[in-house]
C-alpha cells in the first residue's frame, strides 16, 4: 500500500527529505524529465521512469516526485510531487495519458496516497481553505471532495477495490454515508492509525498505543475492523512496531518491527505471527506493501551503514528478500546508468507491477539526481 516519509503517518503532508526517519523507515532524494516507453526483458520484467509531474519544482537533495500507491490492476499510479517549498499537489499518473494533476481543496497542498483497483478514485490528503489537513476523495465526475473523516481523520490513506470506502488515521467513510472509527484497543485516550485496507474493507492494518497512556507509552502494530473489533500483532509488546500496509484479501500484514534496536521487515499472518524478513545488509528494513494473497512484499533496506544507502527491495517466500534493482537487471530490464531505486511503495495485487521512487541519472549541468517515482514489472523475482 501506500509510503510516506513518517511511517507512524501522522497528521501531514508529504515532506520530501533524504535522510532516514522514524521507526528505521528509509528515504530518498532527486529525478529527471521524461516518459519513455518501458523496455521489456527477455522474462517480461521491465523498468520506466516516470519523470517530473508537470509544474515540479527541483530543488538538489530536497524536492521532486514520489509515488506512493497503485491501483490494483497496475494501472494507475498515485502520488505528489512539489510545486513549491512547501507546498505539494497530488498526481494521477497512466501509462496512456502521463501525468494528471489533481489539485488541492482550497489550502495550495495535496497528496495522492491510494486508488482504487482499477484507478478511477483515488484518495489522500489536501490542507482546505483554512490551512486545515483534511481527506479527500477524487474522481473524474467530481473532482477532488472532502471527507468528513475530522476530528479522528484528517487523511485518507487506503480505499477499497470499488473505491467506496476510504479509510485514515482512525476514521473511516462509505459512499453510502456511513461512518465509524476502528477503535482504541487498549489505550482509551490514543486512538489507532490505520494504514491500509483489504479490498473489501473488512479489515485494516496500521499502529497504536501498547501501554500506560502518556507514560512512555510503546506503538505496536495493529489488525481491526470497522465495528472496531482491534487486535495487536505484536507479541512482544514492549517495543516499537507499525503496519504499513495489509494484502487485499486481509490474511496478511507487514510492517516493520524493532529487532533489538533496529527496525526490521515483518510479514504477519494468524498462523505464523510476525516472521522477521531481514534486511539487504545495512541493518534497517520496512515493508510497505503486499499483493493479494501476501505472497509478494515489497518495501526498502539499508544496504550498509550509511542513512543514505535505501534499496527498494521485493520478498518472495521462494526467494527471500531481494534487491528490487538488481533482480530487474539480472532478468533484462533496462535501467540507465545512474538510477538508484530506492523505496518501493506499493504492488498491484497480482504482484506482478510495482512502484516507487528513486534518485534518476544526474540531468545536463547538474551534480545531482533527483527524486523520481518509477514503474517495474517483474513477473517472478526469482
Amino acid at each position: 500500500m501506500n509510503r510516506f516519509l513518517i511511517p507512524a503517518r501522522p497528521p501531514g503532508l508529504v515532506i520530501f527529505v533524504a535522510v532516514a526517519a522514524g521507526f528505521g523507515s528509509l528515504m530518498g532524494a532527486s529525478s529527471a524529465f521524461a516518459k519513455p516507453a518501458p523496455p521489456s526483458g527477455a522474462s517480461g520484467a521491465s523498468f520506466q521512469g516516470l519523470g517530473q509531474m508537470p509544474g515540479v519544482v527541483i530543488q538538489p537533495g530536497s524536492c521532486g516526485t514520489q509515488a506512493l500507491g497503485i491501483s490494483g490492476d497496475g494501472s494507475v499510479i498515485a502520488g505528489a510531487g512539489c510545486v513549491s517549498s512547501a507546498n505539494n499537489e497530488a498526481f494521477r499518473w497512466t501509462a496512456a495519458g502521463g501525468y494528471q494533476r489533481l489539485g488541492d481543496l482550497g489550502g495550495g497542498s495535496s497528496d495522492a496516497r491510494a486508488a482504487s483497483f482499477d484507478g478511477s478514485v483515488v484518495v489522500g490528503q489536501s490542507t482546505d481553505a483554512s490551512g486545515t489537513p483534511r481527506a479527500y476523495r477524487w474522481t473524474a465526475a467530481q473532482g477532488m471532495v472532502a471527507l468528513p473523516l475530522l476530528p479522528l481523520g484528517q487523511e485518507a490513506d487506503a480505499v477499497t477495490d470499488d473505491g467506496t470506502m476510504a479509510a485514515g488515521g482512525n476514521a473511516w467513510w462509505k459512499t453510502s454515508g456511513q461512518t465509524g472509527n476502528f477503535g482504541n484497543c487498549g489505550d482509551a485516550q490514543i486512538s489507532l492509525a490505520m494504514a491500509d485496507l483489504s479490498a473489501d474493507g473488512s479489515v485494516a492494518a496500521g499502529s497504536g498505543p501498547h501501554g500506560t497512556p502518556f507514560m512512555g507509552d510503546f506503538f505496536n502494530a495493529y489488525r481491526s475492523t470497522p465495528a472496531g473489533n482491534c487486535q495487536d500483532i505484536d507479541p512482544v509488546g514492549n517495543r516499537n512496531s507499525d503496519a504499513g500496509g495489509i494484502s487485499a484479501d486481509g490474511q496478511v500484514i507487514v510492517g516493520e518491527a524493532q529487532v533489538g534496536g533496529p527496525y526490521l521487515a515483518f510479514r504477519w499472518t494468524a498462523s505464523t505471527g510476525m516472521v522477521n524478513l531481514g534486511d539487504l545488509g545495512g541493518g534497517l528494513s520496512r515493508a510497505d506493501a503486499a499483493n493479494r494473497d501476501g505472497s509478494v512484499v515489497v518495501g526498502d533496506s539499508l544496504t550498509s551503514g550509511s542513512t543514505g544507502s535505501a534499496h527498494a527491495f521485493v520478498w518472495t517466500a521462494r526467494c527471500g528478500m531481494l534487491d528490487l534493482q538488481t533482480v530487474l537487471k539480472n532478468q533484462g530490464a533496462k535501467i540507465s546508468s545512474g538510477w538508484i531505486l530506492q523505496v518501493a511503495t506499493d504492488v498491484s495485487e497480482d504482484g506482478t507491477v510495482i512502484t516507487g521512487w528513486g534518485i534518476s541519472p544526474h540531468v545536463p549541468g547538474s551534480k545531482f539526481g533527483q527524486t523520481e517515482p518509477w514503474r517495474a514489472v517483474l513477473p517472478a523475482p526469482c
